[in-house]
């Protein structure tokens, strides 16, 4: 029998995907294919078929390999069936077991083509042969050294997998190292800031817990906080560039080590902000101490490249996190007492107290009621009339944003503005302001027959926001209102800011016939001679230089100053303020136009505003 790819084969494995494949190319090679997807299906199929050659998978549920071998190698029907073991395994006891049991061969996974057609040719040869050698004792000898020929080539392959087998397990290995040193890094990454190479914010979180889990009568340590940050180190990156940026950053971690030594634990926050646990410090004297020290070394310059970089920074101390109950609420304190050593002129610390807490707690609250209030439109408008100051004639007003609170009353904008500002709701506001304005002068504008106009307060951070200028246009086209009736106020020392930086905002907005007005003129310490680098229409002189008028010389001139160079320029000019005749006449005298204030109206909301125009009307009729 030559043709020995007309031998049948029996594939013994419970993997669909490994009988789809043996199936696949041994079937390409000719060979005849029965499959059997376990050992008692492969028993059930003996008394049926003649199989050459059987593969078989040691790893099976409920039989295995080794079983199914024994119960073929106990059958006489089945004993003398070649079995080769298909195998992952590669313990040599495993394949002791298996020759043991009667196996002829094992082929380890996965699985080589070439060998594999290689084995199975040469065991069906054999198989062939011995065959031959009980059919034909004549031919004994030839068929003795073709035997001994296949057992070499056997041998000679069997080296050949003990090889490759010897080289595989030497590049798993090398890859479990590199794995293992892998998983270091990991493990380093997951709890370290790369950059500074300080504990990070996830390993700062997990050290809070475990020191707040400490029971209190064994706790002789108060664990003081110091919250750093770099003062106006967003400037400093700009200036420099971020390259520059990250430097200081790895210089300013190494200088804060050098000052806490042994004494604490440092972790890099992200950005310019490192938190410092103290564990060897028990007096606030120690605490405020390490904290001079700090600052005192962060204000030497830093020499980076070609530059001298000289910063400051400002801390805010928790003495004792052990009065906390959770980690977000020592870093909300610590950042709070920061703040403060901010707000009191940078380059110090702060401890933080309790009335520290309960205002940093009220303003929380605050932006917490002020989103809720956006949410439930607790916003209103209220106008102070604008008057010509010749003939007291109404010309327009000046939009104000009321809050009502529900458990306040009214809040001053001083007070929700700079929060608003804060977590990014001032274009909410700002745009709901201009809405509401608009389509109300529209009504009066309708209603009385008057070419009113009306003002509108403006965050100057707005025009750092994309598509602020098309929102803008829609809000005023949308209301039906003339553009030219339109004025956006933004006070003096915001509208030097947004200038310097938006000017073709300014420019576009001003392209639509939207007028800009500058809020406060006086207090922003601007030059009168870049005034006219400004595009601005109005003015509006700070009520603070009105109400010295006649009592002060020196205000007096700085108001006539200001008012002649603004009509030189085209500019109008209104006087906040006004509160007695005296300062009108004054006022007057010195040619300003427009003015408003107590004198002529305080702050109306819009039904009264409605009733002050009928009356006006009905007198300017009379």
């Amino acid at each position: 029998m030559d043709n020995l790819e007309s031998e049948l084969i029996l594939i013994v494995d419970d993997n669909p995907t490994n009988l789809k494949l043996l199936f696949g190319f041994l079937k390409e090679a000719g060979f005849k294919i029965l499959v059997a997807r376990n050992g008692k299906n492969a028993l059930e199929k003996m008394p049926h078929i003649k199989p050459d050659l059987i593969l078989l998978d040691i790893r099976m549920p409920e039989m295995d390999g080794f079983e199914l071998c024994r119960h073929l190698k106990a059958n006489p029907t089945t004993k003398e069936i070649p079995i080769i073991f298909l195998t992952a395994l590669s313990d040599v006891k495993d394949k002791v077991e298996g020759l043991t049991l009667g196996a002829v061969d094992y082929i380890t996974k996965p699985l080589q083509q070439e060998e594999l057609l290689s084995r199975v040719r040469l065991h069906l040869r054999l198989r062939y042969l011995t065959r031959s050698l009980q059919e034909k004792n004549q031919h004994l000898t030839e068929e003795i050294a073709a035997r001994k020929a296949v057992e070499s080539e056997l041998q000679e392959l069997n080296r050949e997998l003990e090889q490759r087998i010897a080289k595989r397990t030497e590049e798993l290995y090398l890859t479990l190292q590199n794995l293992q040193t892998r998983e270091q890094q990991l493990t380093y990454e997951a709890s370290h800031d790369l950059l500074t190479g300080l504990y990070n914010r996830s390993w700062l979180m997990n050290r809070l817990s475990e020191i707040l889990k400490i029971e209190q009568p064994q706790a002789h340590k108060k664990y003081p906080v110091l919250f750093l940050d770099i003062d106006r180190f967003k400037s400093i990156n700009d200036s420099f560039g971020h390259l520059i940026g990250d430097e200081l950053i790895k210089n300013v971690s190494n200088r804060i080590k050098i000052c806490v030594d042994s004494r604490g634990e440092i972790a890099r926050l992200g950005g310019d902000e490192f938190l410092i646990i103290l564990t060897e410090a028990e007096n606030i004297q120690t605490v405020e101490a390490t904290a001079s020290h700090i600052l005192e070394e962060l204000q030497q310059p830093f020499p980076i490249g070609n530059y001298q970089v000289v910063i400051s920074a400002s801390i805010g101390i928790v003495f004792s996190i052990l009065d906390y109950n959770n980690c977000t609420a020592i870093l909300r304190d610590a950042d709070i007492a920061m703040y403060q050593a901010k707000e009191s002129g940078k380059g110090c610390y702060r401890v933080l107290t309790p009335q520290m807490q309960s205002q940093a707690l009220e303003r929380i609250q605050l932006e917490t009621d002020l989103r809720q209030g956006i949410e439930q439109e607790q916003f209103c408008l209220y106008y102070q009339p604008i008057f010509s100051i010749y003939d007291k004639k109404i010309v327009g007003f000046e939009a104000l944003s009321r809050w009502l609170h529900p458990q306040y009353g009214f809040i001053q904008p001083t007070k929700f503005i700079p929060i608003a500002e804060k977590i990014g709701l001032i274009g909410i506001l700002d745009i709901s302001a201009l809405k509401s304005a608009c389509q109300q002068v529209k009504i009066w504008q309708e209603e009385f027959e008057m070419p009113l106009t009306v003002n509108v307060n403006f965050s100057a951070i707005q025009f750092q926001q994309a598509g602020v200028v098309e929102k803008i246009i829609r809000t005023c086209h949308q209301s039906g209102l003339s553009p030219s009736s339109i004025k956006l106020e933004i006070t003096e020392s915001a509208f030097l800011e947004t200038a310097h930086a938006g000017t073709k905002i300014l420019e576009q907005i001003r392209s639509q016939e939207i007028k800009l007005c500058i809020d406060d003129f006086g207090t922003g310490y601007s030059s009168l001679s870049r005034l006219h680098t400004f595009p601005i229409d109005t003015l509006k002189i700070d009520r603070s230089f009105v109400s010295s008028l006649g009592y002060n010389s020196d205000t007096t001139a700085i108001v006539q100053t200001i008012i002649s160079l603004a009509h030189n320029l085209g500019i109008d000019v209104v006087a906040e303020g006004i509160e007695t005749t005296e300062q009108l006449e004054k006022l007057k005298d010195l040619g300003c136009e427009f003015g408003q204030g107590y004198l002529f109206s305080k702050p109306l909301p819009s039904e009264k505003v409605t009733q002050l125009l009928s009356n006006y009307s009905n007198r300017q009729g009379d």
